[in-house]
C-alpha cells in the first residue's frame, strides 16, 4: 500500500474568521448567525409596533386634554353651560323633556296606530281568504238546522251551577249545603270540563 500524501485544504472564509467567532459557531452551531438575525428582526419589529402604539396613545391623550379643557370652560362659564343645557334638553336635542300630557298623548297615538294596524292586517287577511275561497270548513258557520240543541240534562246541570254561583256570591258559608243536595251527574259534567 502506498500512502497518499495529505493535502491540506485551505478555506479562505474560515481563515478570515476570528477565534471568538469560531467558538460561537462551535457552541451554538452553524445556524447561529441566522437565528441571531431572526431575533434582531423580531426585536426591531416589536420596537416599531411599540412606537406606533405610543404615538396613538399620545394622540388620544391630546384629544382627551382638549375635551377636558372644553368641559372645564363650559362648566365654569354660566352662559355657555346654560346654552348647552337648553340645546341638550330642548326640542331639537337628544333628550327633549316632554310634559306628562305630551307623554300621554304620544302613548295614546301609538296605541291607536297599533290597533289600526292590527285591524287592517285582520281585514286584509279575511279579504284574501274570501277572495281565494280558502276558509277551512272547520271555521265556516254551520247552517241553522244542523245546530245541536242543548239537552234537558245539560240545561239542568247548567242551572245547578248557576244556582251554586249565586249561593257563593250571596251566602258562601252555606254553599256546602247546596253541594250536598246536588245530583251526581252535575259533578260528572264538571269533572269532564276540568279534565279537558
Amino acid at each position: 500500500m502506498q500512502s497518499q500524501p495529505q493535502v491540506q485544504v485551505t478555506d479562505g472564509y474560515l481563515n478570515g474568521v476570528s477565534d471568538l467567532s469560531l467558538e460561537v459557531l462551535e457552541h451554538f452551531g452553524a445556524e447561529a448567525p441566522a437565528l441571531l438575525n431572526q431575533y434582531a428582526c423580531a426585536v426591531e419589529d416589536a420596537l416599531i409596533d411599540q412606537v406606533h402604539i405610543t404615538q396613538e396613545q399620545n394622540k388620544l391623550l391630546e384629544v382627551a386634554g382638549r375635551e377636558r379643557q372644553a368641559m372645564n370652560t363650559m362648566l365654569t362659564d354660566p352662559d355657555i353651560l346654560a346654552d348647552y343645557v337648553n340645546d341638550f334638553f330642548g326640542p331639537q336635542g337628544p333628550y327633549p323633556t316632554l310634559t306628562n300630557d305630551e307623554k300621554r298623548e304620544i302613548a295614546a297615538q301609538n296605541e291607536q296606530l297599533q290597533r289600526q294596524q292590527r285591524r287592517n292586517n285582520l281585514e286584509a287577511e279575511m279579504y284574501g281568504m274570501e277572495r281565494q275561497n280558502a276558509v277551512p270548513k272547520a271555521f265556516k258557520r254551520p247552517e241553522g238546522h244542523s245546530m245541536p240543541r242543548p239537552s234537558k240534562q245539560a240545561q239542568g246541570v247548567q242551572n245547578f251551577w248557576n244556582g251554586f254561583g249565586s249561593v257563593m256570591d250571596n251566602n258562601p258559608e252555606n254553599a256546602w249545603k247546596f253541594l250536598a243536595q246536588a245530583d251526581p251527574r252535575a259533578f260528572q259534567g264538571k269533572m269532564l270540563v276540568q279534565d279537558l
